[in-house]
């Protein structure tokens, strides 16, 4: 889905770099309830060149909380409160659409015609994170489709139809209980809420699916909505058609498709989206959950989510090290010698990609809904990526790169679209990307076959495989053999044996 453009912080006009369809800071910055200033990972497993950490200093859902942005939490028990929302003289949903929306957030995989929210996260997070909730009883909205879409068109132009129902939500008394038993650490907020509404899709007025948050202050006696998800029913199950394609948004017939909001789910928990809005080329290659909706969270993503503790090597020889699926296994390398000990930093990411677990669906074959196929061999994913923090002042400003959090306002600086980064030129917000998918060819073919006829997205030969070595080069660093911030890469990577289940690694200092 596309991200739609929202207001930001403090009434000032700015877009907030976190989400898909959309996720729009909240207009007020709470002041950040702690100072984080170590910046040593504590000693996990450690050997010869390696350390893996038991805890990061902090990760991404602290970096959002800066700015106000509550996520639903990532690790432990989590629980989302889905209303259905149906239209003055519109269409009821019927006993079997309920069903059929309970089950594509909380379903078992065999509930849907891939996984549901509750069963992607599970697999996603090696189970370190369980979601489940219920759906709520109808919202029955006093507007019509007509009188909701007239009224919610703002002084920009643009419809926002979720802020009326929302609206309608809070100061209905019918739903009061259920805002207590969903603020489960009892912070005055809802955890998460989705609305889901029955209507047809309609990208212009404001009937799409994206994430968003609401600005109201917390209420420890009737919890409040922060994050939320705006969603169609049509997204989920239905047959609407994608313009002129005979391809339905939900893609899977009879049964439900988790594909969008499990993507929106992600927005929820505080990931962006990895593709470029400024119609440019995609740093991530575009085979991604947070591109193109398809395949298991890649392995950055589930280190900003607290779901991996990667192998950090800092050697003055050699260290060769065999990592096992990452749709299975919380197994990762990073490559930096001056890492701060958090996933928002700048350094090389690995993973062995296999096409397993949430992999296999789409690799078996291209997911309808945009025809995009997830790899169907096993190999290595490197990725670029650089998650620095940068603090900025309340008007979303960029001011310098921190490798601590204090009690300012923080947001990564950089992003895969150049007009969402919080950066000092346009070089910089040109050339650094958040996730950088490097390529096995040494040819930065996403960038060089951008409007070309030529595949500008990844392959099955993107994947580094036994054989295929790196180095930091031009082709995908900007400085050169340095990362973003000038410091020296300093390292070579030697691709070993690799199984269809893992894979061998030889990481050189040079």
């Amino acid at each position: 889905m596309k991200k739609k453009i929202g207001l930001a912080c403090l009434s000032i006009i700015t877009v907030a770099s976190l989400s898909s369809c959309a996720y729009f800071l909240s207009s007020f910055f709470p002041t950040h309830s702690s100072t984080i200033t170590s910046i040593a990972p504590s000693q996990g497993d450690v050997g010869d060149g390696y350390v893996k950490p038991a805890e990061f200093t902090y990760d991404l859902q602290d970096v959002n909380e800066t700015c106000g942005l509550i996520n639903l939490e990532s690790v432990g028990n989590s629980k989302m409160l889905v209303i259905p929302v149906e239209f003055s003289g519109g269409t009821s949903f019927t006993n079997s659409d309920l069903t059929n929306i309970h089950n594509v957030f909380f379903g078992e995989s065999s509930d849907t015609g891939w996984e549901s929210v509750s069963s992607f996260y599970e697999k996603a997070s090696y189970g370190n994170l369980k979601i489940s909730g219920e759906v709520a009883p109808v919202l029955k909205s006093r507007y019509t489709l007509s009188s909701l879409t007239s009224a919610s068109k703002t002084s920009s132009g643009d419809y926002r139809p979720d802020l009326l129902i929302l609206e309608e939500f809070s100061n209905s008394s019918k739903y009061a209980s259920l805002r207590q038993n969903y603020d489960i650490n009892k912070d005055g907020y809802i955890d998460t809420t989705i609305f889901v509404y029955n209507s047809l899709i309609d990208s212009e007025k404001g009937y799409w699916a994206w994430c968003t948050s609401n600005s109201d202050y917390p209420s420890t006696t009737l919890p409040t909505v922060n994050g939320y998800m705006w969603v169609s029913y049509n997204f989920i199950y239905g047959n609407q058609k994608r313009g002129s394609s005979s391809v339905p948004y939900a893609a899977y017939g009879l049964k439900v498709d988790g594909h969008t909001v499990i993507h929106e789910t992600g927005h929820l928990l505080g990931l962006d989206d990895y593709y470029c809005y400024d119609d440019a080329w995609d740093p991530s290659g575009k085979i991604e959950m947070h591109s193109n909706n398809i395949g298991d969270e890649n392995i950055f993503s589930k280190m900003a989510l607290n779901w991996v503790k990667p192998y950090h090597v800092k050697t003055d020889n050699s260290v060769t090290l065999t990592l096992r699926s990452s749709a299975l296994y919380d197994d990762a390398i990073i490559i930096n010698d001056n890492w701060n000990g958090s996933p928002c930093d700048e350094y090389i990411a690995i993973e062995y990609y296999s096409p397993h677990g949430n992999n296999e669906k789409d690799a078996l074959a291209a997911y309808p809904g945009n025809n995009y196929q997830m790899y169907t061999k096993s190999g290595f994913r490197i990725y670029h990526i650089d998650a620095r923090v940068a603090e900025i002042n309340n008007r979303l400003v960029f001011q310098r790169y921190s490798d601590t959090l204090g009690s300012g306002y923080y947001q990564v600086g950089a992003s895969n679209t150049p007009s969402r980064s919080y950066l000092g030129t346009e070089y910089n917000k040109n050339n650094f990307k958040m996730v950088h998918l490097l390529e096995a060819s040494g040819v930065n073919t996403f960038k060089n076959n951008y409007g070309t006829s030529r595949p500008d997205y990844a392959t099955n030969s993107t994947l580094f495989v036994q054989g295929h070595s790196l180095k930091a080069t031009s082709a995908f660093f900007v400085n050169g053999d340095k990362f973003n911030d000038g410091s020296t890469v300093g390292y070579r990577i030697d691709i070993g044996k690799c199984t269809s289940a893992q894979g061998t690694i030889t990481i050189t200092k040079i």
